[in-house]
């Protein structure tokens, strides 16, 4: 490696002073985002944070990793739901210091918070061994938010070029674990640099351990992270990477062994499936193609440059990363060219780069230029002053507490609570991201999308939301696939609700034609008449739904489904479920009867009927289906195992990680023998 990446020198250079620039760095930040280490619920219900608090509630209260998940979007495995390292943080926080669920949430991505800045002093005193410098640019990095430069509509959103964007995308849009992961990120590289300069197990464990923590954690945050490994390996020299890139492999292949548990290929199939699906998916045609082949030419001509003129190594990184997130991030914000799903979403992974490339810049040119350095350090003690004041002024603006027992959020999940005793409900926006951090009652909808196994529920979700062409045809369509979803209630809001969103058209639908059983101003709760409360349903064969509607208004099967449904001949189940995934179901059933479960099919779900294995298939609506072939008494065993890929994944972990420790044993016992 360069003189400058190596490291070991003395005076401002030490371990000492970096160990003070670090604590200079949590403390800024932690006053900056202070409030949030105290508040339990804040006053931003429109963010996406109250999903992530509900998931920590959950895995507290039922040990989740591997089971079923039935809250949201008709059940799935819970390995799908979201990346679930931050969770885990929040639910053991909880535990340990007997705190609630969101109160741990905020004391976890506060601490996160402030971390992220000493993450990127790590990241470029790893790559620099210059302390001050490093220190310099996690400064701009705590109290400037460069990508606002660049991006008109987020500068507006933010209030203004001086404002602390990423603040305002943890407590405003409730981003904890793109902060978390992005914080995680910079470690991973830094690790992975050092693992490269020491040449020991113990570091190349190390930074395995890191990097397998972003994947674990959020997936932009990994997305950013494999752009950084690109990066590390296109601003290495030839001669670098033929010493390095055996060990660097050496670690990605055991990073990704670790991560293997925490990224299923089924979970990142059906994860890089649905992104084709949600808002912001990529551009389709040539433009994305050839935005994507300008971008890699760029990256090469400028690495080519950068390596010509000899740029240290970290403003050889800090300037490829900028560029090559930048492209991505800037094409869709002034061209609409999307490469990425979502690329609005890695602009704060592109302040990384910035925040390096600037102060690196500006240290490569005082060089030339010695007498500016004082001034230019006066200069931006000054602004970092100022810009300090100016972020605890808006910290205080947006960080504010919540009597949440006064939001429309809690009384509905508080009345399905008390009133539905297991039963599906729909709920849409705020409603819906709110409901499980009050209450286990399953849902239609939930979070997130990209962990949607089942293509009707989209449709499902649609069509209930946005009605069709008039109250009486929304209430008409909406009405039959609440009741093909087995969905007991469903709480709706006028345009003068109290939710935030307001997602619902046609929303006077039901007026009338469902018994109404809530009501606070323009915020109702309708009844749906079910004959049979629950999920399991006793339906004739000929009943159940073959063919998948195309659209929410092809429902002439459904019709058929739910006439049976409403047929007062047909039994009603007693139904117990003992687990998320496991039920017994007793009753009387005729020899042609099957049993619809308004659960999402799995390949994970089995059954078996008086003790004997029986068919289970999925039907057009992606439900599961049970057959069991008996007359009379019938006692139905429902389970579901998460299968062979959790269990294959441990045990390459497992042997993965055993294959490391006696790496660093073996290596530990020669050095040993050697002294």
């Amino acid at each position: 490696m360069e003189p400058d990446a190596i490291g070991g020198a003395n005076g401002w250079n030490s371990k000492a002073a970096g160990c003070s620039y670090a604590a200079a760095l949590v403390v800024i930040n932690a006053l900056i985002c202070g409030r949030l280490f105290h508040i339990e619920y804040l006053d931003q219900l429109s963010s996406i944070e109250g999903a992530f608090i509900a998931l920590a509630r959950y895995i507290q209260r039922q040990h989740a990793w591997n089971a079923w998940f039935p809250l949201w979007h008709a059940g799935m495995p819970f390995s799908r739901v979201y990346q679930p390292l931050l969770h885990y943080l929040v639910a053991a926080v909880s535990t340990i210091f007997r705190t609630s669920p969101a109160l741990s949430y905020h004391l976890v991505t506060a601490a996160a918070y402030a971390f992220g800045p000493v993450a990127l002093y790590c990241l470029a005193a790893s790559f620099s061994s210059n302390r001050p410098a490093s220190f310099c640019a996690a400064l701009i990095f705590s109290l400037f938010s460069p990508s606002l430069l660049f991006l008109g509509a987020m500068r507006v959103d933010a209030g203004g070029l001086w404002n602390p964007r990423r603040l305002q995308a943890l407590v405003v849009y409730g981003e904890g674990p793109n902060i978390l992961g992005l914080a995680l990120c910079m470690i991973a590289l830094a690790s992975l640099h050092w693992a490269v300069r020491r040449k020991t197990a113990a570091s190349a464990l190390i930074a395995a351990f890191v990097l397998a923590a972003v994947p674990a954690t959020n997936w932009p945050s990994t997305v950013a992270l494999a752009m950084g490994l690109i990066c590390y390996v296109a601003v290495l020299t030839a001669q670098q990477l033929r010493v390095s890139m055996p060990r660097i492999s050496l670690v990605g292949l055991l990073a990704c062994c670790l991560a293997s548990p925490f990224a299923l290929p089924s979970t990142t199939w059906s994860t890089f499936t649905n992104t084709n699906a949600i808002s912001g998916s990529p551009a389709s045609g040539w433009s994305r193609w050839a935005s994507a082949v300008v971008l890699v030419a760029a990256i090469a001509l400028l690495r080519k440059a950068l390596l010509y003129f000899r740029m240290p190594l970290v403003l050889r990184f800090g300037i490829l990363y900028s560029v090559l997130i930048g492209g991505i991030v800037l094409t869709d914000a002034w061209f609409g060219i999307r490469m990425l799903t979502q690329p609005w979403r890695f602009h704060l992974a592109m302040e990384i780069g910035l925040a390096l490339s600037m102060v690196f810049a500006a240290r490569t040119l005082s060089t030339h230029w010695p007498r500016t350095k004082m001034a230019a350090i006066i200069a931006l003690a000054l602004v970092c002053s100022v810009q300090f004041l100016n972020y605890r002024r808006y910290a205080r603006q947006i960080i504010k507490p919540l009597q949440v027992r006064d939001t429309v959020e809690f009384q509905t999940a508080n009345w399905f609570d008390r009133n539905m005793h297991g039963e599906a409900v729909m709920a849409m926006g705020t409603n819906s991201l709110w409901m499980n951090v009050f209450t286990n009652v399953p849902q239609l909808l939930g979070c997130c999308e990209q962990s949607v196994i089942n293509p009707e529920d989209r449709i499902a979700d649609y069509v209930i939301a946005k009605g069709y062409a008039s109250d009486e045809q929304s209430a008409d369509i909406s009405l039959l696939w609440l009741k093909a979803y087995a969905v007991g209630a469903i709480a709706i809001g006028g345009p003068h609700s109290r939710e935030h969103y307001k997602d619902f058209r046609y929303p006077y639908r039901f007026e009338g034609r469902l018994p109404l059983v809530w009501q606070q101003g323009d915020d109702r709760i309708y009844r749906v008449p079910e004959r049979v409360r629950g999920l399991a349903r006793v339906v004739p064969l000929d009943a159940v739904v073959r063919d998948a509607p195309h659209n929410g208004i092809d429902v002439a099967e459904l019709r058929n489904f739910v006439a049976a449904l409403d047929n007062p001949a047909l039994p009603i189940l007693e139904t117990n479920w003992e687990g998320p995934g496991n039920a017994v179901l007793r009753g009387f059933l005729a020899p042609d009867a099957v049993i619809s479960v308004g659960m999402n099919f799995d390949r994970g779900w089995s059954a078996s009927a008086n003790g004997r294995p029986v068919q289970v298939s999925q039907d057009g609506i992606g439900f599961l289906v049970i057959k069991p072939d008996c007359s009379g008494n019938c006692v139905v065993r429902l389970n579901w195992d998460s299968g062979w890929q959790p269990r294959f994944a441990a045990s390459i972990a497992s042997l993965a990680l055993a294959a490391a420790i006696a790496w660093w044993w073996r290596e530990r016992k020669s050095a040993t023998t050697t002294h």
